[in-house]
C-alpha cells in the first residue's frame, strides 16, 4: 500500500532556514505571499525561483495561506477585484512553474464583514473561488480550501468546506484541506475526513503549540494516521506549526528539531501501516 507523504512547511517564519531542514522529508510546502510574492516583478521572481531551487528541498508540492497583506480580500466592499485577479493568476502561474500540485487557501480569508449579509458574502466567495479554479485548471494546480473552525467565516468546519466545494463550486479542481489544529479547536471528529476521501487534498499536523512530537498528542496523531491509511490517502501530511527548542540549549537547532519531528512522524506512520 502506498503511504501518505511527510511534508514540511517553511517560509511562514523567517527563523526556519530552508537550508537547515533535516534530509528525509518527502515533500515541502511554501506560503504563497511570503515566498512566491506575486506582486514582485517577473525579473525579481526569476532570481527568487533560482534561490528556491538552490535550497535542494524535497519536491515543493504544496502551497499555503495564498493571499497576504496589501489589503487583499475577496469578500465585501473592500475587495479590489483587479488586484485579486492579478494576484491569483500570477500566484498560480508561478506555483505551477515550481511543480506545486495544490494551493491551500486559508479559511479566514472568507470572513463575513460586519454588517454584510451572508448571501452577499457567499456570492463574493463563489466568484473568487471560481476565479481560482479557472487559473488552477490553466496551470495544473488544485485548490484546497482550509476551514479554520471560526464561526465568523463562510465555511468554518470541515464538512462546511466540503459542502461549499461540492455544491457551491462543483469543480473537481476545488477540494479541501484537513488541519488537525482546527479539528481540535472545533471539536470535530477526524472521521469526517472519511466522508469523502477523494476530496481531501492535503493535511496539516502539529504538536501542542509546536512541532509534532511536542506535548501529548500521540493518540490523536495515531487516530489521524489510521484514518488516512484506511481511506488510502497518498497526499501530504505537513508539519505546519510553530517550532520550539527542545534541545535545552540557548539557540534553536533547526536541523536537530526537524530531524526529531521527522523521526517521530516516520515511526508513527510505520507503526500504523504495520497494524
Amino acid at each position: 500500500m502506498e503511504k501518505f507523504k511527510l511534508c514540511i512547511l517553511f517560509g511562514d517564519s523567517p527563523d526556519l532556514d530552508p537550508t537547515q531542514i533535516a534530509p528525509g522529508w518527502e515533500m515541502a510546502e511554501i506560503p504563497v505571499g511570503l515566498v512566491v510574492k506575486p506582486f514582485d516583478s517577473e525579473a525579481t521572481w526569476e532570481v527568487r525561483r533560482a534561490t528556491i531551487q538552490s535550497w535542494h528541498l524535497p519536491p515543493i508540492k504544496a502551497a499555503s495561506h495564498f493571499i497576504h497583506d496589501w489589503g487583499l480580500t475577496p469578500i465585501g466592499p473592500a475587495a479590489d477585484w483587479d488586484q485579486i485577479q492579478f494576484w491569483s493568476e500570477r500566484a498560480l502561474r508561478r506555483l505551477g512553474g515550481l511543480g506545486v500540485e495544490f494551493a491551500g487557501v486559508y479559511g479566514n480569508f472568507f470572513m463575513i464583514p460586519e454588517g454584510m449579509r451572508r448571501t452577499l458574502a457567499m456570492d463574493d466567495a463563489i466568484r473568487w473561488v471560481n476565479m481560482l479554479a479557472d487559473y488552477a485548471e490553466t496551470y495544473n494546480v488544485k485548490i484546497a480550501l482550509e476551514p479554520t473552525a471560526d464561526p465568523h467565516t463562510l465555511f468554518p468546519m470541515y464538512l462546511d468546506a466540503l459542502e461549499f466545494a461540492r455544491k457551491e463550486i462543483g469543480r473537481d479542481v476545488v477540494r479541501v484541506m484537513a488541519d488537525l489544529n482546527y479539528f481540535i479547536q472545533g471539536n470535530q471528529p477526524l472521521e469526517h475526513i472519511a466522508r469523502d476521501p477523494a476530496s481531501c487534498l492535503h493535511v496539516h499536523i502539529a504538536g501542542e503549540n509546536a512541532q509534532p512530537g511536542v506535548g501529548d498528542r500521540m493518540a490523536i496523531h495515531t487516530n489521524l494516521f489510521r484514518i488516512l491509511r484506511d481511506i488510502q490517502y497518498t497526499g501530504g501530511v505537513s508539519a505546519a506549526c510553530p517550532w520550539v527548542n527542545t534541545g535545552g540549549g540557548n539557540k534553536m537547532d533547526f536541523l536537530a528539531e526537524t530531524a526529531k519531528t521527522l523521526i517521530y512522524l516516520q515511526e508513527l506512520r510505520d507503526s500504523v501501516y504495520a497494524e
